[in-house]
């Protein structure tokens, strides 16, 4: 129903009975029996809208939320930026990007922890939007993918065998009272080999206009 949509959700490696999961407008929410009870982690922050949580690859107890659900329909809460917690979700910290509005993914590199990346819709008009990378885990953010203050980040994702090679796609969303707009030519599928501090735009086999775009890794055979 309108406010009951579930955005992500995120299980502990080694551990069936914890799982966390992200709503659109009631916060982030947590097990630790395999879903028998759930506890809620978020209602004393500014914002119950979760676009997407990440745990760092070693150490679940570190939590990263980028809040803002991404599905920008017709009936959407935005968020206010990125929050860390350090003891499995007991406490929060904000921790910058409170201009991105939606966050579509977080993403911690397993090859060093410190290492995190956020793919920002945004919103429109507005530059905090794009992809961001901190390398100080979460203390500073720079943005290194960015097309124009048009186009945001729909989705992101790393090559689990080598950290190097990150994706992203880049999309063109404008919503108004009586249409919307999806897709250009600017947007599309973009890739990095250094580590996300500098991108290309793919473009052998894609079409020029490509709308909202999801990538993933396969993590058997990252060429695919």
């Amino acid at each position: 129903n309108m406010m009951g949509r579930a955005t992500d959700v995120e299980g502990v490696p080694g551990d069936p009975d914890i799982v966390y999961v992200g709503t659109a407008t009631s916060g982030v929410w947590k097990t630790r029996n395999g879903g028998t009870t759930w506890k809620p982690l978020f209602d004393a922050q500014p914002t119950l809208s979760i676009g997407d949580i990440a745990l760092e690859p070693g150490n679940p107890a570190v939590v990263y939320v980028g809040t803002g659900e991404a599905n920008v329909r017709n009936s959407v809460s935005f968020g206010r930026g990125m929050y860390k917690s350090t003891d499995g979700g007991a406490s929060w910290r904000f921790i910058g990007l409170g201009d991105t509005r939606h966050i579509a993914r977080v993403q911690v590199s397993a090859a060093d922890p410190r290492t995190v990346f956020v793919c920002a819709v945004g919103h429109i008009g507005g530059p905090e939007r794009g992809v961001f990378v901190s390398r100080d885990a979460g203390e500073t953010w720079s943005r290194t993918l960015f097309v124009d203050d048009r186009h945001g980040c729909a989705d992101l994702d790393m090559d689990p065998k080598n950290a190097n090679i990150v994706y992203a796609t880049m999309w063109h969303f404008d919503r108004k009272q009586w249409t919307f707009t999806s897709g250009s030519e600017l947007g599309g599928i973009f890739r990095s080999i250094d580590g996300g501090r500098t991108w290309s735009k793919m473009k052998n086999g894609l079409p020029t206009l490509i709308g909202r775009a999801g990538i993933r890794v396969a993590p058997s055979s990252p060429n695919v």
